[in-house]
Protein backbone atom coordinates (compact mmCIF):
# COMPACT_ATOMS: atom_id res chain seq x y z
CA UNK A 1 0.00 0.00 0.00
CA UNK A 2 2.44 2.12 0.83
CA UNK A 3 4.45 1.89 -2.66
CA UNK A 4 1.38 2.19 -4.12
CA UNK A 5 0.86 5.57 -2.32
CA UNK A 6 4.45 6.48 -2.97
CA UNK A 7 4.41 5.90 -6.76
CA UNK A 8 1.05 8.15 -7.20
CA UNK A 9 2.80 11.02 -5.13
CA UNK A 10 5.33 10.91 -7.87
CA UNK A 11 2.94 10.87 -10.58
CA UNK A 12 1.55 14.46 -9.28
CA UNK A 13 2.07 17.73 -10.65
CA UNK A 14 2.34 20.83 -8.91
CA UNK A 15 0.79 23.49 -9.66
CA UNK A 16 3.83 25.58 -9.09
CA UNK A 17 6.66 22.85 -10.34
CA UNK A 18 8.87 26.45 -10.58
CA UNK A 19 10.84 27.97 -7.98
CA UNK A 20 13.23 30.81 -8.46
CA UNK A 21 17.02 30.58 -7.65
CA UNK A 22 17.47 34.18 -7.74
CA UNK A 23 15.25 37.27 -6.83
CA UNK A 24 13.72 38.61 -9.89
CA UNK A 25 15.59 41.74 -11.48
CA UNK A 26 12.35 44.04 -10.31
CA UNK A 27 12.61 42.55 -6.89
CA UNK A 28 16.20 43.27 -6.98
CA UNK A 29 15.70 46.70 -8.42
CA UNK A 30 13.16 47.75 -5.82
CA UNK A 31 15.16 46.82 -2.88
CA UNK A 32 17.94 49.05 -4.66
CA UNK A 33 15.58 51.35 -4.82
CA UNK A 34 14.84 51.43 -1.21
CA UNK A 35 18.59 50.66 0.05
CA UNK A 36 19.31 54.56 -2.06
CA UNK A 37 16.78 55.94 -0.32
CA UNK A 38 18.21 55.15 3.11
CA UNK A 39 20.95 57.08 1.81
CA UNK A 40 18.48 59.96 1.08
CA UNK A 41 16.94 60.05 4.17
CA UNK A 42 20.55 60.64 5.78
CA UNK A 43 21.21 63.80 2.98
CA UNK A 44 17.76 65.08 4.56
CA UNK A 45 18.76 64.46 8.25
CA UNK A 46 22.25 65.92 7.70
CA UNK A 47 20.73 68.66 6.33
CA UNK A 48 22.72 68.37 2.61
CA UNK A 49 19.88 69.28 0.90
CA UNK A 50 21.99 71.31 -2.34
CA UNK A 51 22.75 67.07 -2.96
CA UNK A 52 19.35 66.22 -2.61
CA UNK A 53 18.82 68.55 -5.27
CA UNK A 54 21.48 67.28 -7.61
CA UNK A 55 20.17 63.75 -7.57
CA UNK A 56 16.56 65.00 -7.80
CA UNK A 57 17.64 66.75 -10.99
CA UNK A 58 20.02 63.66 -12.27
CA UNK A 59 16.61 61.71 -11.58
CA UNK A 60 14.32 63.42 -13.65
CA UNK A 61 17.02 63.60 -16.96
CA UNK A 62 17.07 60.23 -16.49
CA UNK A 63 13.09 59.30 -16.32
CA UNK A 64 12.62 61.95 -19.13
CA UNK A 65 15.07 60.43 -21.23
CA UNK A 66 13.52 56.70 -20.98
CA UNK A 67 9.84 58.08 -21.27
CA UNK A 68 10.81 59.98 -24.61
CA UNK A 69 12.43 56.91 -25.67
CA UNK A 70 9.29 54.99 -24.83
CA UNK A 71 7.01 57.32 -26.63
CA UNK A 72 8.53 58.40 -29.52
CA UNK A 73 11.10 55.45 -30.61
CA UNK A 74 10.52 52.27 -28.91
CA UNK A 75 6.78 52.43 -27.47
CA UNK A 76 7.16 48.03 -25.94
CA UNK A 77 8.85 49.03 -22.50
CA UNK A 78 9.44 51.83 -19.90
CA UNK A 79 11.29 50.35 -16.86
CA UNK A 80 10.67 53.14 -14.20
CA UNK A 81 12.41 51.25 -11.11
CA UNK A 82 15.64 51.34 -13.63
CA UNK A 83 15.19 54.65 -14.53
CA UNK A 84 15.19 55.97 -10.97
CA UNK A 85 17.60 53.61 -9.54
CA UNK A 86 20.13 55.16 -12.78
CA UNK A 87 19.45 58.65 -11.91
CA UNK A 88 19.76 58.57 -8.18
CA UNK A 89 22.83 56.64 -8.69
CA UNK A 90 24.39 59.47 -11.23
CA UNK A 91 23.13 62.26 -8.78
CA UNK A 92 25.14 60.73 -6.04
CA UNK A 93 28.23 60.33 -7.49
CA UNK A 94 28.31 64.02 -8.39
CA UNK A 95 29.14 66.23 -5.64
CA UNK A 96 26.97 68.71 -4.14
CA UNK A 97 27.99 71.95 -5.57
CA UNK A 98 27.44 70.53 -9.30
CA UNK A 99 25.11 73.18 -11.24
CA UNK A 100 21.48 71.25 -11.07
CA UNK A 101 20.34 72.09 -14.43
CA UNK A 102 23.76 70.92 -15.97
CA UNK A 103 23.17 67.58 -14.33
CA UNK A 104 19.68 67.04 -15.49
CA UNK A 105 21.06 67.72 -19.10
CA UNK A 106 24.06 65.43 -18.51
CA UNK A 107 21.57 62.80 -17.53
CA UNK A 108 19.10 63.27 -20.06
CA UNK A 109 21.21 63.51 -22.85
CA UNK A 110 23.07 60.47 -21.80
CA UNK A 111 21.00 58.13 -21.27
CA UNK A 112 18.65 59.34 -24.15
CA UNK A 113 21.66 58.51 -26.42
CA UNK A 114 22.25 55.13 -25.13
CA UNK A 115 18.63 54.39 -25.18
CA UNK A 116 18.77 54.98 -28.91
CA UNK A 117 22.25 53.22 -29.93
CA UNK A 118 21.39 49.95 -27.57
CA UNK A 119 17.65 50.12 -28.83
CA UNK A 120 17.41 46.41 -28.83
CA UNK A 121 18.28 45.88 -25.25
CA UNK A 122 17.82 47.64 -21.83
CA UNK A 123 21.11 45.98 -20.35
CA UNK A 124 24.33 48.00 -22.16
CA UNK A 125 27.09 46.43 -22.18
CA UNK A 126 29.00 49.64 -20.65
CA UNK A 127 27.76 50.65 -17.35
CA UNK A 128 25.48 54.02 -18.25
CA UNK A 129 25.86 55.44 -14.84
CA UNK A 130 29.52 56.09 -15.37
CA UNK A 131 29.62 57.04 -18.88
CA UNK A 132 27.35 60.12 -16.66
CA UNK A 133 29.84 60.86 -14.25
CA UNK A 134 32.56 60.66 -16.60
CA UNK A 135 31.47 63.00 -18.79
CA UNK A 136 30.04 65.51 -16.08
CA UNK A 137 33.52 65.27 -14.83
CA UNK A 138 35.09 66.73 -18.10
CA UNK A 139 32.65 69.15 -18.12
CA UNK A 140 32.68 70.44 -14.78
CA UNK A 141 36.08 69.43 -13.21
CA UNK A 142 36.66 71.89 -10.90
CA UNK A 143 33.60 70.97 -9.17
CA UNK A 144 35.09 67.81 -8.02
CA UNK A 145 37.26 67.52 -4.99
CA UNK A 146 41.10 66.97 -5.22
CA UNK A 147 42.68 64.20 -3.77
CA UNK A 148 42.83 64.30 0.53
CA UNK A 149 45.63 62.78 0.68
CA UNK A 150 49.13 65.43 -0.35
CA UNK A 151 52.47 64.02 -1.03
CA UNK A 152 53.89 64.31 2.26
CA UNK A 153 51.25 61.96 3.74
CA UNK A 154 52.33 58.95 1.64
CA UNK A 155 54.84 57.62 3.91
CA UNK A 156 52.99 58.11 6.93
CA UNK A 157 52.06 54.76 8.57
CA UNK A 158 48.58 55.21 8.63
CA UNK A 159 47.46 58.38 6.40
CA UNK A 160 44.07 58.39 7.80
CA UNK A 161 44.73 58.61 11.19
CA UNK A 162 46.66 62.08 9.78
CA UNK A 163 43.48 62.97 7.84
CA UNK A 164 41.11 62.31 10.79
CA UNK A 165 43.52 64.25 13.61
CA UNK A 166 44.04 67.46 10.95
CA UNK A 167 39.81 67.70 10.95
CA UNK A 168 39.40 66.49 7.15
CA UNK A 169 37.23 63.73 8.55
CA UNK A 170 35.08 64.81 11.24
CA UNK A 171 35.00 63.15 14.57
CA UNK A 172 30.76 62.51 16.40
CA UNK A 173 31.00 62.74 19.78
CA UNK A 174 29.85 59.15 20.16
CA UNK A 175 33.09 58.31 18.83
CA UNK A 176 34.93 58.05 21.52
CA UNK A 177 32.56 55.97 23.68
CA UNK A 178 31.79 53.37 21.45
CA UNK A 179 35.32 52.70 20.14
CA UNK A 180 36.69 52.49 23.61
CA UNK A 181 33.92 50.25 24.28
CA UNK A 182 35.19 47.62 21.06
CA UNK A 183 38.14 48.07 21.87
CA UNK A 184 37.61 46.83 25.72
CA UNK A 185 34.79 44.70 24.88
CA UNK A 186 36.35 42.86 21.72
CA UNK A 187 39.58 43.94 20.04
CA UNK A 188 41.15 43.55 23.24
CA UNK A 189 41.20 39.74 23.10
CA UNK A 190 43.26 40.38 19.33
CA UNK A 191 45.48 42.59 20.86
CA UNK A 192 43.98 44.90 18.05
CA UNK A 193 43.42 48.80 18.95
CA UNK A 194 40.73 49.88 17.13
CA UNK A 195 42.22 53.95 16.02
CA UNK A 196 39.50 56.87 17.10
CA UNK A 197 37.69 58.37 13.68
CA UNK A 198 36.99 55.12 12.06
CA UNK A 199 33.53 54.70 13.41
CA UNK A 200 33.26 58.34 12.71
CA UNK A 201 34.36 57.61 8.67
CA UNK A 202 31.84 54.74 9.55
CA UNK A 203 28.92 56.73 9.45
CA UNK A 204 29.87 59.97 7.64
CA UNK A 205 33.18 60.96 5.98
CA UNK A 206 31.14 64.29 4.93
CA UNK A 207 32.77 64.12 1.36
CA UNK A 208 30.94 66.75 -0.99
CA UNK A 209 30.15 63.32 -2.78
CA UNK A 210 27.11 61.86 -1.75
CA UNK A 211 28.14 58.07 -2.34
CA UNK A 212 31.63 58.39 -0.35
CA UNK A 213 29.84 59.67 2.46
CA UNK A 214 27.83 56.62 4.70
CA UNK A 215 30.00 53.66 4.00
CA UNK A 216 28.16 51.81 7.27
CA UNK A 217 25.08 52.13 5.14
CA UNK A 218 26.30 50.68 2.01
CA UNK A 219 27.71 47.67 4.14
CA UNK A 220 24.11 47.18 5.41
CA UNK A 221 23.40 47.59 1.70
CA UNK A 222 25.54 44.63 0.86
CA UNK A 223 24.75 42.26 3.75
CA UNK A 224 20.49 42.46 2.28
CA UNK A 225 21.71 42.44 -1.67
CA UNK A 226 24.22 39.48 -1.20
CA UNK A 227 22.21 37.85 1.35
CA UNK A 228 19.37 36.03 -0.48
CA UNK A 229 21.58 35.91 -3.65
CA UNK A 230 20.28 39.12 -5.65
CA UNK A 231 23.87 39.39 -6.95
CA UNK A 232 26.84 37.42 -6.71
CA UNK A 233 29.53 37.96 -3.50
CA UNK A 234 31.96 36.23 -5.70
CA UNK A 235 32.44 40.04 -7.88
CA UNK A 236 32.87 42.34 -5.05
CA UNK A 237 34.86 40.11 -2.13
CA UNK A 238 37.32 39.53 -4.83
CA UNK A 239 37.92 42.61 -5.77
CA UNK A 240 37.87 44.43 -2.41
CA UNK A 241 40.37 41.53 -1.56
CA UNK A 242 42.73 42.16 -3.99
CA UNK A 243 42.57 46.06 -3.98
CA UNK A 244 43.19 46.19 -0.05
CA UNK A 245 46.25 43.48 0.14
CA UNK A 246 47.61 45.75 -3.01
CA UNK A 247 47.11 48.82 -0.77
CA UNK A 248 48.40 47.15 2.46
CA UNK A 249 51.56 45.29 1.21
CA UNK A 250 52.73 47.90 -2.34
CA UNK A 251 51.54 51.30 -2.38
CA UNK A 252 54.02 52.15 0.60
CA UNK A 253 57.05 50.72 -1.91
CA UNK A 254 55.86 52.72 -4.57
CA UNK A 255 55.84 55.91 -2.74
CA UNK A 256 59.22 55.24 -0.67
CA UNK A 257 57.63 53.72 2.33
CA UNK A 258 57.74 50.45 4.01
CA UNK A 259 56.53 47.29 2.78
CA UNK A 260 52.86 45.94 4.03
CA UNK A 261 52.46 49.33 6.27
CA UNK A 262 49.63 50.65 3.53
CA UNK A 263 46.19 51.63 4.64
CA UNK A 264 43.16 49.94 3.65
CA UNK A 265 41.05 52.02 5.89
CA UNK A 266 41.76 54.96 3.44
CA UNK A 267 41.48 52.51 0.48
CA UNK A 268 38.24 51.13 1.45
CA UNK A 269 36.17 54.00 3.24
CA UNK A 270 37.25 57.09 0.24
CA UNK A 271 37.00 57.37 -2.95
CA UNK A 272 32.97 55.29 -3.04
CA UNK A 273 35.06 51.95 -3.01
CA UNK A 274 32.36 50.32 -1.27
CA UNK A 275 29.26 52.19 -3.09
CA UNK A 276 31.26 50.88 -5.99
CA UNK A 277 31.67 47.52 -5.08
CA UNK A 278 27.71 46.85 -3.74
CA UNK A 279 26.10 48.90 -6.73
CA UNK A 280 28.00 49.02 -9.78
CA UNK A 281 30.97 46.59 -10.30
CA UNK A 282 28.09 43.80 -11.75
CA UNK A 283 25.87 45.91 -13.02
CA UNK A 284 23.67 44.11 -14.69
CA UNK A 285 24.49 42.85 -18.23
CA UNK A 286 28.56 44.05 -17.78
CA UNK A 287 30.23 41.67 -15.69
CA UNK A 288 31.03 37.74 -16.77
CA UNK A 289 28.66 34.68 -16.58
CA UNK A 290 30.93 32.11 -15.77
CA UNK A 291 32.83 31.71 -12.63
CA UNK A 292 36.43 31.84 -14.22
CA UNK A 293 35.29 34.94 -16.25
CA UNK A 294 34.14 36.32 -13.02
CA UNK A 295 37.45 35.54 -10.71
CA UNK A 296 39.13 37.32 -14.02
CA UNK A 297 37.20 40.11 -14.06
CA UNK A 298 37.26 40.71 -10.30
CA UNK A 299 40.88 40.38 -10.14
CA UNK A 300 41.52 42.57 -12.78
CA UNK A 301 39.22 45.37 -11.34
CA UNK A 302 40.96 45.17 -7.89
CA UNK A 303 44.28 45.31 -9.45
CA UNK A 304 42.90 48.83 -11.81
CA UNK A 305 41.86 50.62 -8.99
CA UNK A 306 45.09 49.87 -6.81
CA UNK A 307 46.64 51.71 -10.18
CA UNK A 308 43.88 54.08 -11.06
CA UNK A 309 42.92 54.96 -7.18
CA UNK A 310 45.78 54.24 -4.99
CA UNK A 311 45.29 54.48 -1.66
CA UNK A 312 42.46 55.99 -1.73
CA UNK A 313 40.59 59.40 -1.43
CA UNK A 314 39.74 59.61 -5.30
CA UNK A 315 36.98 62.17 -6.47
CA UNK A 316 36.84 60.00 -10.13
CA UNK A 317 38.91 56.42 -9.45
CA UNK A 318 36.34 54.04 -9.56
CA UNK A 319 34.64 55.45 -12.21
CA UNK A 320 37.37 54.58 -14.57
CA UNK A 321 37.99 51.25 -13.02
CA UNK A 322 34.43 50.47 -13.42
CA UNK A 323 34.58 51.52 -17.67
CA UNK A 324 37.57 50.11 -17.73
CA UNK A 325 36.46 46.43 -16.52
CA UNK A 326 33.15 46.74 -18.52
CA UNK A 327 35.44 46.81 -22.01
CA UNK A 328 37.34 43.42 -20.34
CA UNK A 329 34.45 42.43 -19.88
CA UNK A 330 33.44 42.57 -23.74
CA UNK A 331 36.69 40.56 -24.56
CA UNK A 332 35.23 37.64 -21.53
CA UNK A 333 32.09 37.40 -22.77
CA UNK A 334 33.39 36.72 -26.46
CA UNK A 335 35.29 34.19 -25.74
CA UNK A 336 32.22 32.31 -23.03
CA UNK A 337 29.97 32.38 -25.49
CA UNK A 338 32.93 31.31 -28.39
CA UNK A 339 33.54 28.38 -25.39
CA UNK A 340 29.86 27.38 -25.26
CA UNK A 341 29.48 27.30 -28.77
CA UNK A 342 31.88 24.73 -29.21
CA UNK A 343 30.11 22.64 -26.58
CA UNK A 344 27.15 22.34 -28.66
CA UNK A 345 28.42 21.85 -31.50
CA UNK A 346 30.36 18.61 -30.00
CA UNK A 347 27.02 17.40 -28.97
CA UNK A 348 25.57 15.65 -32.19
CA UNK A 349 21.72 16.14 -32.54
CA UNK A 350 21.27 11.54 -32.06
CA UNK A 351 22.91 12.40 -28.40
CA UNK A 352 20.87 15.56 -27.64
CA UNK A 353 17.55 13.43 -28.74
CA UNK A 354 18.13 10.17 -26.78
CA UNK A 355 19.16 12.46 -23.68
CA UNK A 356 16.04 14.66 -24.37
CA UNK A 357 14.08 11.24 -24.79
CA UNK A 358 15.48 9.57 -21.31
CA UNK A 359 14.84 13.03 -19.78
CA UNK A 360 10.93 12.09 -20.98
CA UNK A 361 11.00 8.60 -19.56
Amino acid sequence: MKNKQDKLNKNVVSLKPYIYEKPSISAVSLKILILLTLQIIMLFISKSFNAIIVIACSTIGSILASLIHYLFIRKNKFLLLTNLIQGMIVGMLLPENYPPVTVLFISFITLLIFKYIFEDTENFWINIISVSVLIAYFIGKSYFPDFLITTDLFNTKNPSIALINNGTFPIYDFDSSFTGYLNTMLFSKFKVTLPQGLVSMLWDTHSVIPAFRFNLLTIIASIVLFSDNSFSLLIPTIFLFVYAVLVRMFFPLMTGGTFNEGDIILALFTSGTLFVAVFMIQWFGTHPMTIIGKIIYALFAGIAAFFIVGCGTSPIGMIYVVIICNILNLLIRNIEENHMDKIMNMISPEILEKKIEKEEE
